[in-house]
């Protein structure tokens, strides 16, 4: 009868089983590796057992044939397809930035992805074939077969049951960073420096203090070996895909102090400028039990503002790491950080490892430009790759390194240093006179919604083809660019206005009546401004 049972099967049978076979594979691989190859904060063995289940399922089936029986399964196949890609797809963004902040390893995800997706591709394809060739022919009993078929729908659903309830309850970190306590697993925990936190002098020491500090004498820690942790990590949009290339690094140094910066290019919420971070730290609290805390006492901005972590905004000032064992490394925290400059408080997740020297480090300089007499050196056009302690070659943010010997005092070609933990690379950059007229004078600038007049001067930037309008107490501000210059005049645009010819005659610039453009949230409002006339400055 058994054997007769086989013979009346059909290829929707068959396209079902061999949906098992890959699902059975893919399950037991994913068992066996995910707890290494999952990105960090994300194993957990959810997307294999509704494989297996899913396995289980399909033996049943081909034994009590069911009707729409391969629907079944194309269901929990693609239940096991949407955990695995939920879990797992952390570890693109690291390939997609070439970084290692998720950790993982890509190419067993896209095996488990894969594998899931081609044992729901196969069940769903049968359920477009006969899944028996005759289905009066007789099956392998009679009585028993017509329990099994009677049975085998209701206990698929208490399978399906099973395996989501096992998702939410048990492996509810699938779906989100695993959480824990902090100082779990203690005993696995290798530590490069020891600090209790009644010994750390920096914990009284106020951000202007540490700002104080020239960085210069930070960086020296790192050259001199006093740096014990290094944390990395990169501004993400919430539970989204998004990883922006904004990073924060913060360096752990033996005497308890902190120091770090965040930078991202003009892409992201760096807003191509790098910020330096300060405070302190320490791995043992006031009750003498372990407890790795980084705390965050504030920042100073590109512009040299002082901004002392805010926690009534949300910002996180102490930081509480986790300890965690994923590749190169051993512990992890997530903290809430205040980015363009404190306007937004945004999640950051860090990794942190003990200090690695980097093994070489690589700038690509051929698109750098060429800087003029009074500039802040920018990396933005620079490309960096560097390789790791561990021999991992990343492309990294430029950023992130810390670069010496730019002085634009005087023209002149000047050797730069740019250092990244603790290798180093020299380049040359060219260093030109600026070309600019500034003019005094009265200019009509938006104040509180009012065109004003306000004493004010404006420059007229040849080098850089730009032009700025600054009042003379430095609250008002607006930009435009130099279309082109002539004799006698130029062209130019001023926030936002269309591009208008300024005469130039007798020392004095003409700028024609016009209308500019101020931006706000989600709105703009279109000025009239009045002709003016300013004096070029001696």
């Amino acid at each position: 009868m058994l054997n007769m049972g086989m013979k009346n099967k059909a290829a929707g049978s068959y396209l079902s089983l061999a949906a098992a076979v890959v699902a059975l594979i893919t399950g037991l691989v994913f068992l066996a590796t995910q707890a290494t190859a999952a990105p960090l904060g994300h194993d957990g063995t959810a997307p294999g057992v509704v494989l297996l289940a899913g396995v289980a399922a399909a033996v049943v089936l081909f034994i009590f044939p069911v009707r729409f029986g391969a629907l079944i399964q194309t269901v929990i196949y693609n239940i096991a397809l949407y955990l695995v890609v939920v879990q797992l797809y952390f570890v693109f963004a690291d390939v997609i930035n070439k970084v290692t902040f998720a950790g993982g390893n890509a190419g067993l995800c896209v095996l488990y992805m894969a594998g899931a997706l081609l044992a729901s591709l196969l069940s769903i394809a049968a359920c477009f074939f006969p899944q028996t060739k005759d289905e009066a022919a007789p099956q392998p009993s009679d009585k028993k077969a017509g329990l099994g078929r009677a049975l085998a729908p209701a206990a698929l659903l208490c399978v399906i049951a099973l395996c989501t309830g096992l998702y939410l309850n048990v492996d509810g970190k699938v779906s989100a960073v695993s959480t824990g306590t902090a100082g779990a697993g203690t005993a696995g925990t290798t530590e490069a420096a020891v600090m209790n936190y009644s010994d750390n002098t920096f914990k009284d020491m106020s951000l202007e203090e540490l700002a104080a500090t020239p960085y210069e004498t930070w960086a020296a820690k790192e050259a001199n070996g006093e740096v014990a942790y290094f944390f990395e990590g990169q501004y993400t949009e919430g539970f989204s895909t998004i990883v922006d290339p904004a990073c924060l690094d913060m360096y752990c140094c033996t005497d308890g102090s902190m120091y770090g910066s965040f930078s991202g290019p003009a892409t992201s919420v760096g807003s191509a400028t790098v910020s330096y971070v300060y405070g302190y730290w320490y791995n043992y609290d006031e009750n003498g039990e372990y407890n790795f805390v980084v705390h965050i006492t504030g920042n100073q901005d590109a512009d040299g503002t002082l901004r002392p972590t805010n926690v009534e905004g949300g910002a996180d000032a102490d930081v509480y790491v986790f300890d965690t064992e994923h590749g190169a490394y051993n512990w992890e925290a997530s903290l809430s950080y205040g980015v363009m400059g404190g306007a937004f408080t945004r999640n950051i997740n860090i990794y942190g490892q003990q200090y690695a020297k980097a093994q070489s480090l690589t700038i690509d300089t051929s698109a750098l430009p060429v800087f003029y007499t009074g500039d802040r050196f920018d990396a933005n056009s620079l490309v960096v790759s560097a390789v790791r302690g561990n021999g991992a070659e990343e492309s990294i943010w430029s950023g992130r390194l810390n670069y010496t010997g730019f002085d634009s005092e005087t023209a002149g070609t000047k050797t730069v240093t740019g250092s990244f933990l603790g290798a180093s690379v020299t380049f040359d950059v060219t260093v030109e006179d600026l070309v600019a007229d500034t003019y005094t004078g009265s200019y009509e600038l938006v104040a509180n919604g009012t065109p004003t007049a306000t004493e004010a001067q404006m420059v007229v930037d040849y080098s850089h083809k730009r032009c700025t309008v600054t009042s003379t107490d430095g609250t008002l501000s607006i930009s435009g660019t130099l279309v082109d210059s002539a004799e006698g005049s130029v062209t130019i645009t001023l926030n936002g206005s269309e591009p208008l010819t300024a005469v130039i005659a007798d020392g004095t610039i003409t700028i024609p009546a016009h209308q500019e453009v101020v931006a706000g949230w989600g709105s703009s409002s279109t000025y009239d401004i009045g002709e003016c006339t300013m004096t070029l400055a001696s």
